[in-house]
């Protein structure tokens, strides 16, 4: 997962200022082992710089490969599941969504940005859930013990490494590729996304 501000980690967010889970009405299973306006292209996404050419490229790429996972019962047909955590929010920061990961995925120490560990949803007041986010995560034991001696990186971004009570460490990275987000496009948290 990214910060909205590189100097913090979601450990000292998560500390800081209290992150809100909240239920969103559909039973919740524990992680296993561990239209609206969409952000251009070519904005500056919090990087400081522009995506490369090839760089948009690869955002239509993944936007085509996870299009089909606005229908949530495709993802679930397809191995997400309920990460366990609810909907999360801050109340400074704005809402991050409700998490289904994809535990195969996620213990598959390579990246493949067309796969994304975890698909990040929005709850909507009819009840629906609607895809904002994607998410890249590795354990960072795996990472390293698959030989690669730096973080991965994606869209020109390092992941950042994030430290949760009682599960493995890992490397998370955010791409709002379907929801607009002020605070940037890897950022953590997006303050036009309310959790019930």
């Amino acid at each position: 997962m990214s910060r909205p501000v590189a100097t913090k980690s979601l450990a000292t967010i998560l500390a800081g200022l209290a992150i809100i889970a909240t239920a969103c009405g559909e039973p919740t299973t524990p992680r296993s082992a561990g239209s609206r306006p969409m952000a251009s292209a070519t904005q500056n996404l919090g990087t400081g710089k522009p995506l490369t050419l090839d760089e948009q490229k690869l955002l239509a790429d993944v936007r085509a490969a996870t299009a089909r996972f606005q229908n949530v019962d495709v993802a679930r047909a397809n191995g997400y599941v309920d990460d366990g955590f609810g909907c999360i929010a801050d109340p400074v920061l704005g809402g991050m969504g409700w998490h289904l990961i994809n535990d195969a995925l996620h213990a598959d120490p390579a990246t493949d940005p067309l796969r994304p560990d975890l698909l990040v949803y929005e709850p909507q007041k009819d009840g629906r859930l609607k895809l904002v986010a994607l998410e890249y995560e590795v354990y960072r034991p795996d990472w390293y013990g698959a030989g690669n001696t730096t973080p991965p990186t994606l869209f020109g971004r390092e992941f950042e490494a994030v430290d949760f009570p009682g599960l493995p460490p890992i490397f998370g990275l955010h791409v709002w590729a379907w929801r607009d987000n002020p605070s940037g496009m890897f950022a953590d948290f997006n303050p036009k996304v309310e959790c019930p």
